[in-house]
């Protein structure tokens, strides 16, 4: 169960881990992108702009409700970790992972719950969409349904790969997503082609993903023989108790990064239209993917950070943060540069748009993108490091004056207003902050114990 720091060749253990993780995680992101450069024009070209800006909303609402799973998720993560470090008992991990499963369901209850309670008793089940033709609202409202429930499902399944992370065993992450890829870019065309409703393209996507975490998990488990601990492990009152404490602060981290980063769909669709948010989301989406080269990278990167922490081995962290750092910003200026440059010939020759968005919205999203990115790597250091309470209120103060910045900017500047409205807020609090947090962290002092 430990994790031995032994050195055979140039890398660490530690390092080669982190390595076959970001291996098989740009795999995944590498059939992301494809999916992504198949579908977008495809549907685009195949579903009406209402429609159209209705699916891609839907997309952008999954990343929104990232926070659904209340920090369960990320509390496994960090205990899990923590008890692996300790070299705890099998049954110790166990309960653990019983006890995650446990307040999934009941995140994941309260979810579907909570839908059926809206559509019961409200009067206007759909005006967090924005406007809706009339003729769609029927067929918007099932596709609605079947993406909460469906997510609902993922927010349990996706517990398996938070256990991959605490045991290092990140590289199955993109081995699952990849085969979720390779199930939505056969999968969908063929719903597009035959005009499918909304619900079935959305099961063509999330449905995919709920099959592929079910079945890695599965094998993960039986690689790891990990089924009888789970099995035999009670469900633990106290440890329940623990992972709802550390969850809760997890979960407003990710409610305060939703609202700040992911609520850029509900500002755009409440001013100006589903049909105004579609063309801007597609371009949104290319910006997005880009991102995900250095996420790949950083999949690894809290488990490691934690074990570097834990064992004292400052040195490792803070050359490897700043590696990161540099790595990041090198390679995600120059690919966004690229892409702001090639924006007219990618809107009209991929995405088939009659005209050209100006250079602000390709700008502004460029600038967004490698600030995020490098907010992304000193997350991972403080998750790491179990900084947790400090992020929280900086997060909290940033996300409120962020989503207020985005109805002002929206306004007066169009769909990338919002955009610009988190660059301001992330510029003027989060940056900061987490240069106070992290100078203590990674100090030449601390190095030196």
């Amino acid at each position: 169960m430990s994790f031995a720091l032994r050195r055979t060749g140039p890398f660490s253990a530690r390092t080669r881990r982190l390595l076959g993780t970001a291996a098989a995680s740009y795999l995944a992101r590498l059939c992301a992108a494809l999916t992504l450069l198949l579908t977008v024009p495809l549907a685009r070209s195949t579903m009406s702009a209402d429609r159209f800006g209705l699916w891609m909303m839907l997309g952008s609402l999954l990343s929104f409700f990232a926070f659904a799973d209340l920090g369960i998720g990320n509390g496994v993560l960090a205990q899990l970790t923590q008890a692996l470090h300790r070299n705890d008992s099998a049954s110790a991990t166990g309960r653990i992972m019983r006890a995650g499963y446990a307040c999934s369901l009941l995140g994941a209850f309260g979810l579907l719950l909570g839908w059926v309670l809206w559509v019961g008793l409200s009067s206007d089940p759909l005006r967090f969409a924005g406007h809706i033709a009339p003729q769609l609202r029927g067929e918007a409202l099932i596709g609605i349904s079947t993406f909460v429930g469906l997510m609902g499902l993922n927010l349990v399944l996706q517990l398996g790969q938070k256990f991959q992370l605490a045991y290092q065993d990140g590289h199955w992450i993109g081995y699952t997503q990849v085969a979720s890829s390779l199930g939505t870019v056969v999968a969908l065309p063929i719903a597009l082609w035959l005009r499918a409703p909304l619900s079935i393209l959305v099961a063509c996507t999330l449905g995919s993903q709920a099959l592929a975490l079910g079945l890695s998990t599965i094998l993960w488990f039986r690689h790891r023989h990990l089924g009888p601990s789970l099995q035999q492990a009670s469900l633990h009152g106290a440890t329940v108790k623990g992972l709802l404490q550390t969850g809760l602060m997890f979960f407003t981290l990710q409610l305060s990064a939703a609202f700040a980063y992911q609520s850029d769909a509900f500002v755009i669709t409440q001013e100006l239209g589903t049909a105004a948010y579609g063309d801007f989301a597609a371009i949104q989406r290319i910006f997005l993917s880009v991102g995900t080269l250095v996420g790949a990278a950083l999949l690894g990167l809290w488990p490691a950070f934690s074990e570097a922490m834990a064992r004292g081995d400052v040195r490792w962290a803070r050359h490897t943060y700043f590696r990161a750092l540099g790595v990041g910003t090198g390679i995600m200026g120059s690919v966004c540069a690229l892409i702001t440059f090639g924006m007219p010939l990618i809107a009209k020759h991929w995405l088939h748009m009659t005209a050209p968005p100006t250079i602000l919205m390709p700008l502004v999203l460029s600038i967004w993108t490698v600030i995020d990115t490098l907010g992304q790597i000193t997350g991972t250091l403080l998750n790491g490091a179990g900084v947790l309470r400090a992020q929280l209120l900086v997060a909290l103060m940033m996300a409120g004056f962020a989503f207020w910045a985005k109805w002002v900017f929206v306004s007066h500047f169009g769909p990338w207003g919002a955009v610009l409205a988190t660059i301001v807020a992330y510029t003027l609090i989060s940056v900061p902050a987490q240069i106070w947090l992290v100078r203590p962290l990674l100090s030449s002092k601390v190095a030196a114990t």
